[in-house]
């Protein structure tokens, strides 16, 4: 055991003291949030001024003043634009050419065909944002809807609005009717745990790999098991790189709850309290409230307070530690196989296509959580690491279910670690020459 413990620590501090792996620590959770801002800002941010020039050839959303001539729109308030979107009207279709040399920038083609096609043609100079598309189209909805109301002499405008009406589905358990169940918002949050799961193994298990591909090929590997043990170097490499997973979401973890706990003294403070005004929690001499308060009243933040972190914590390193301990123990014997990591592919496969799979799976079960495949798979040890984290943060979820489930996946992870030492053994001394499946399995059955 103090031999597996010794390369336990080579394999771990080799690694927490590079720089890639502090920069990746501090920075990782800043780079990713900043990704993802900066996609959105990049897909929907436009404060270049748009001209948009509407033909519509039957005049059903413009009209000819009498007293200027000019063609405007019929219903002006839905049509007014802003200080980056101005609309104009015409009844006749520019040339190509005509609209290239024109100041306007968009050109919005409306004919009542539209109503049956339920699709308007937009012709541009410069790809709009997404932000500026939208708002074209909500303008276009809206002003189909008036047209639509003005066909049908029995109803007028403002009465249709009185009575067209914008439902959400509030869904309660039965068992638990005291408040609106969130199980699909839940399973959402369960499914980037999920995605961190897969990435993880993915990312660890490639390293142990490479690890033990790098050792062979010079040679290293030669002299170390003249002193321990082929088994003993591979679950050393193996837990040695978890821990190095699991130091930098621990990180991770920490850094949030620091960030999250200053937020909610700058909070208390009165740092946010133009903010709070916003929403009227402070405004008209109310009493302040609490950080915690405040979230639960904001939907998004509500869900994530409702939701049993400990135990999805939990749940999460025992689930990383059962998947990364099978998918590791692979990834280990794929490396002793082969010579360079060119010749990995082959054997990469049927290793990688059950976590991809399982990767999928996963994406449809969000949707539906308690469906037949999302309970099957959270039981098959090859999934169960990724399923079984979107069920885990319902609350319909038994505790027999995960116990089953970690039950299997730790006994599962344990033959493979078996199954993989006995292809280690052999495949980490062999040379020049790429093995066939048939030459491994001859390994797995060779007792030395």
């Amino acid at each position: 055991m103090s031999k597996i413990g010794l390369v336990i620590g080579r394999e771990y501090s080799s690694r927490v003291r590079k720089k890639s792996f502090i920069i990746m620590t501090i920075l990782g959770p800043l780079l990713f949030a900043g990704i993802i801002a900066a996609a959105i800002w990049v897909s929907v941010a436009d404060n270049s001024e748009h001209e948009v020039l509407v033909v519509d050839y039957a005049g059903m959303l413009s009209y000819v003043n009498p007293e200027s001539g000019r063609i405007e729109p019929s219903y002006p308030e839905i049509f007014k634009g802003d200080e980056n979107l101005f609309f104009h009207f015409t009844d006749k279709l520019p040339s190509d050419s005509a609209f290239i040399n024109s100041p306007y920038t968009l050109m919005l083609e409306f004919d009542d065909s539209i109503l049956a096609a339920k699709k308007a043609h937009l012709y541009y100079k410069d790809l709009p944002s997404a932000q500026v598309s939208m708002r074209i189209t909500g303008a276009l909805e809206n002003g189909i809807e008036r047209v639509k109301v003005r066909e049908n002499d029995q109803i007028d405008y403002s009465t249709y609005k009185r009575l067209k009406t914008s439902l959400s589905l509030a869904k309660f358990d039965i068992n638990n009717k005291e408040d609106a169940s969130m199980d699909q918002e839940k399973g959402i949050v369960g499914m980037m745990l999920a995605v961190i799961i897969f990435f993880f193994i993915f990312l660890y298990g490639s390293q142990v790999m490479r690890g033990v591909i790098e050792e062979k090929s010079n040679r290293i590997v030669e002299v170390i098991v003249s002193s321990i043990k082929p088994f003993q170097l591979m679950m050393g490499k193996i837990i040695g790189i978890g821990l190095v997973g699991l130091t930098q979401f621990l990180i991770w973890i920490l850094f949030s709850i620091l960030i999250f706990t200053a937020a909610g003294m700058i909070f208390e403070s009165g740092g946010f309290d133009s903010v709070a005004a916003v929403d009227g929690l402070r405004s008209g001499g109310q009493t302040p409230i609490d950080f915690e308060t405040f979230l639960q009243q904001q939907d998004g933040f509500s869900l994530l307070v409702s939701i049993n972190w400990p135990l999805i914590l939990f749940m999460f390193f025992i689930y990383f530690i059962g998947g990364y301990l099978l998918y590791g123990s692979l990834f280990a014997s794929i490396g002793a196989a082969v010579d360079s990591e060119t010749d990995t592919q082959q054997f990469l496969m049927p290793v990688m296509l059950p976590l991809f799979f399982s990767y999928f799976v996963a994406i449809m079960s969000v949707s539906n959580p308690e469906g037949f495949a999302a309970k099957l798979f959270s039981f098959i040890p090859l999934s169960s690491p990724i399923i079984m984290m979107i069920r885990t943060p319902l609350n319909s979820t038994s505790v027999w279910e995960l116990l089953i489930s970690v039950a299997i996946l730790f006994a599962t992870a344990v033959f493979f670690v078996w199954l993989a030492g006995r292809i280690y053994r052999t495949g980490i001394l062999m040379y020049g020459k790429k093995p066939s499946y048939r030459e491994i399995w001859k390994w797995i059955k060779f007792n030395s």
